[in-house]
C-alpha cells in the first residue's frame, strides 16, 4: 500500500469513530507515524486529531473556532439524562478497577449496570428504558459488546478523555445527586455535557 493510501485509510477510519490500536493495529501504525500529514488533511475541515499514547487510541474533534460559515462535520449527539448518569458510573468503575487491579480490560455485565442505574432514576423507570441507554452508550464506542458474550461489555478506556475529572468536580457529582432526588433544583438542561463537543444532554423529563 502506497504512503498516501495508507493515509487515506487512516482517514477514513478516524471519521468513523474513535480508533483503538488493539482494534485496528496497522492503521494505528499510520496514525502514530504519519500524525502530521494527517493533521494536515483533518484542519481545512475544522477538525482536529488527539491521540492517547498511553491508552492507545485517536480520535477526533471539532476545532473550538470555526470559520464563519463553515457546518460542522459531526452531528451532535443528544445524550439521554440517564445514558448521562452511566458514563460517570462506568467512568467511577473504570477508575476504581484500575486502580486495584492489573487487567488490561476492564468489564461490566449489564446486569450490574441496570443495578447501578436503577439507583438514580425515578421510580417507575423500566428496565427497558435502562437497556435504551446501555444501548445508546455502547453506540457511541464508549461500550464494547464482547464476543460470545451477549451480557457482557468491555469498558473502553476514551470515557475517561470524555468524561473528565474536572467535568466530574464542576458537574457530575451535581447530576448524580439530581438523579438520586436528592437536588431537585439542578437543571440538566442548563449543565453542559462530558468534555466533547458532539454530545449534549437530555433532560431526565425528555427521555421518552
Amino acid at each position: 500500500m502506497t504512503e498516501n493510501a495508507e493515509v487515506s485509510v487512516a482517514l477514513a477510519h478516524l471519521l468513523g469513530g474513535v480508533l483503538y490500536a488493539e482494534d485496528q493495529p496497522a492503521v494505528w501504525a499510520t496514525v502514530t507515524t504519519k500524525t502530521a500529514q494527517l493533521r494536515d488533511h483533518l484542519a481545512p475541515f475544522g477538525l482536529r486529531l488527539l491521540i492517547d499514547d498511553v491508552e492507545s487510541y485517536a480520535y477526533l474533534r471539532t476545532i473550538d473556532e470555526l470559520p464563519e460559515g463553515m457546518p460542522r462535520l459531526f452531528r451532535r449527539h443528544r445524550l439521554t439524562f440517564g445514558a448521562t448518569i452511566l458514563l460517570i458510573l462506568l467512568r467511577r468503575h473504570l477508575t476504581t478497577a484500575e486502580s486495584d487491579a492489573t487487567a488490561s480490560r476492564i468489564v461490566v455485565t449489564t446486569a450490574e449496570m441496570v443495578e447501578w442505574l436503577q439507583l438514580y432514576h425515578p421510580d417507575g423507570t423500566t428496565t427497558e428504558r435502562i437497556s435504551g441507554d446501555i444501548l445508546g452508550v455502547e453506540r457511541l464506542g464508549y461500550l464494547r459488546r464482547l464476543r460470545g458474550h451477549d451480557d457482557t461489555y468491555e469498558i473502553r478506556r476514551i470515557v475517561k478523555a470524555i468524561v473528565t475529572s474536572d467535568w466530574i468536580a464542576a458537574y457530575g457529582n451535581r447530576l448524580l445527586v439530581h438523579a438520586s432526588g436528592g437536588d431537585p433544583a439542578t437543571n440538566p438542561d442548563e449543565i453542559p455535557g462530558p468534555d466533547t463537543p458532539n454530545l449534549t444532554i437530555r433532560g431526565s423529563d425528555d427521555d421518552d
